[in-house]
Formats: structure tokens, sequence, C-alpha cells
């Protein structure tokens, strides 16, 4: 009996090392293929991929355009091992189309040909395929003029001639003591490309006119005031009506003056062809004749009017809208004919952020002025 109480403890013995080397061989194991996982290739998980197509049209004709090339920016697509961005060219009928985009996701967009661009247009991918038709406007590049602006801050450009440009300068002081604010004007003139001259050696003073805008009438400079109040005396206060002046074009007096037919509180920007005078502010465009005294006024929301300048035939105002930031081109009686988009002609994937005063030339050439600095205005052919 003891004999076989030994035997058998001795196989219990043997059996507990051979599991206790089965263990340390499997540790072994483990630990060898956890320092070679490098070497074994990770294969992630597949994500879904959707389908973003659409058509590009003109927007004003509405017609397809081809030829143009999109561009998306899926940030969401690095983890999941697809190229960030990727292009595609629009056929004959307009038609774009990605078949790997992945969901969901911010997709930025962007889309161009040599006349036309279309910006910032951000998306967001959901759950499913996607089709988005984008309108896009044309193009028109600018180019710096090379004239420095006089110090100052410029609230008008217009063409007196074919060879001279003038822009406007008013300010407002406030006497000491009090009493009423002092208003002054200065216009300044570059002929043929040169340096800007102040018409007069002394600014003009006038007593409660803040003036906005500069426009020309063929014979004489013309300006607006806003619509303001005034402390006359402690505690009495005057509300001072919009007018529109005609100024001398050498001594800058004031030679006549209208009530305007709008309120001038928002006035932007003014314009003179014949006896119509062009007024864009805020969501209106107003054109005035100021021999029969007839109105039209264009009310639109969602726009904001900073500039207008007006030809023969055609005027131009600038809607500075956040989700437009559009130049249109527009007939007299405010009939959008094409739309552009403003780009720098040396950086064409960059807008011109424009600060809202336009102004056309003899030739049909426009011009206005961004970031202290005048640039002409090309559109670019269809």
């Amino acid at each position: 009996m003891a004999t076989k109480g030994l035997r058998r403890k001795g196989n219990m013995i043997k059996n507990k090392n051979i599991k206790v080397r089965f263990f340390l061989f499997f540790c072994v194991l483990v630990a060898s293929g956890c320092w070679d996982r490098q070497d074994i290739p990770v294969v992630l998980a597949p994500v879904p991929v959707y389908t973003l197509n659409g058509i590009i049209t003109d927007m004003d004709s509405g017609e397809p355009v081809p030829e143009v090339v999109v561009e998306i920016t899926n940030i969401s697509t690095a983890y999941a091992g697809y190229d960030i961005t990727v292009y595609d060219t629009t056929d004959d009928t307009g038609y774009y189309e990605f078949t790997d985009v992945v969901s969901p996701g911010f997709v930025y967009f962007y889309a161009w040909r040599e006349s036309y661009r279309v910006f910032d247009k951000n998306l967001v991918m959901e759950w499913r395929d996607d089709t988005t038709n984008v309108a896009i406007p044309k193009a028109a590049a600018a180019e710096p003029y090379g004239v420095a602006l006089p110090e100052g801050n410029p609230l008008g450009l217009v063409w007196r001639d074919e060879s001279t440009l003038a822009i406007f300068d008013s300010w407002t002081t406030t006497p000491e003591g009090g009493g009423a604010d002092h208003s002054f004007r200065k216009i300044w003139e570059s002929t043929n490309g040169g340096e800007f001259v102040r018409l007069s050696d002394d600014s003009v003073e006038d007593n409660d006119r803040l003036y906005k805008a500069l426009g020309w009438d063929g014979e004489h400079y013309t300006a607006v005031t806003d619509t303001f109040s005034i402390e006359i005396f402690p505690d009495q206060w005057e509300l001072m009506e919009g007018k529109y002046y005609t100024l001398d074009p050498e001594t800058q007096e004031i030679v006549s003056w209208r009530d305007l037919p709008v309120s001038s509180a928002e006035i932007e920007d003014i314009s003179n062809y014949e006896e119509q005078v062009f007024l864009a502010f805020g969501r209106k465009l107003v054109r005035w004749d100021v021999s029969t005294g007839d109105t039209l006024v264009v009310d639109t929301s969602e726009t904001d009017y900073t500039g207008i300048t007006a030809g023969e035939n055609t005027l131009y105002a600038y809607d500075d809208d956040p989700s437009k930031e559009l130049l249109l081109e527009m007939d007299h009686d405010f009939t959008i004919q094409k739309s552009y988009v403003v780009i720098l002609s040396d950086a064409p994937n960059q807008k011109l952020n424009i600060s809202g005063y336009l102004a056309l030339d003899s030739e049909g050439e426009l011009f206005t002025i961004s970031s202290g600095e005048i640039y002409r205005i090309i559109l670019v052919g269809e």
C-alpha cells in the first residue's frame, strides 16, 4: 500500500511538471508572437463609403457647365486609407461624381474653370449617397492699379473723365467744450495714373454734415449726407435729414442740394449717369431721376449692397452678404444679367475682399477699393 501511494504521488508530481513546462512553452510562443507582431500587416475594418454627385450649372443662365474641375476635401477619409482630396471634371451635361466619400463628415467643395469659380461650399455627408447640384458664378480677376491711396478714410471712388480718378474723404470732429460737430471733406484726384493730389489747400468745413460716398454728374462732384442726430445744446438734439449735394469741382463748395427720396441712414455708394442717380445701401438699390423725381426702389432680403457704378446701359453693384459676396452686372432696372466672384489675378484661389466702392471709367473698365488699395477688375470671358 505504501508503495502504491508513493508511485501515485510521483505520477502527480510528474504530471504537474509537464503542465508547468507546457505553460512556460506557451508563454514563450506568445511572447515571440508579440515581439514579431510589427511584421504582421494590419487590416482595418472596412468603413462605409458613399457616392457624391451632381450637376454644375451657370448661376445666371441655368445651363450646365462642362469641363469644370470639382475638388472635394474630406478629412474623414484619412483614417480609412482614402485620399483626403479628390478631383473630378464635369462632362458635357455638367455632371460630376465621387464614389468613395466616407460618411459622416464635412466635405469642403471647390470648383473652377478658367471663367468660373465657386468657393467655400461646405457639405455635411450623412449615412447615404448624396446629390448636390451647384450653381456656379462667373469669375472676375482683380489686379492692383498701382496708385497708392493717400492717408485717410476713402469714402468713394469715381472717374471724373477718361484720365482723372477721384476719391473722397470725410470726417467729423467735436469742438472742445461740446456743441455741434464739425464735418470736413476733401477730394483727391489722380491724373493719368499719377499720385493723388488734394483739390484745395484747406479742408472744407461744414457744420452738421457727415458726407458719404462720391459721384460725378458730368459737371459737378456729387455727395450725400447721412441721416443722423446731433447735439445742439446739452439735452437738445436735432435730426439732420439726408441730402443730395452737387459740389464745385475745384472749390468743393456746395452748388445745389435736394432732399433724397429715401432715408440715407445706410447709404454706402452713389453713382450718376446723365439725370439718373443710383444709390446702394444694405438691402436696397435705388434709381432716382433728379429731373422728374421718379424713383425705382428694389428692396431684397438677405442682401448687403455696398457698391454701385453705372454706365450707358449697364450698372454694377456689389452684394457683400456673407452667403454671396458677388459682383452683379445689371441693367438700369436692376435686373441681374451676370454674377461674378472676384478673385485675385495672382492668386486665383483667393477672393478679393471688396470694401464696397465701385467706379467705371470711360472705356467701361471697372475699379474698386480693397484693403486700402485700388484694383482694376477684369471680367473674364465666357
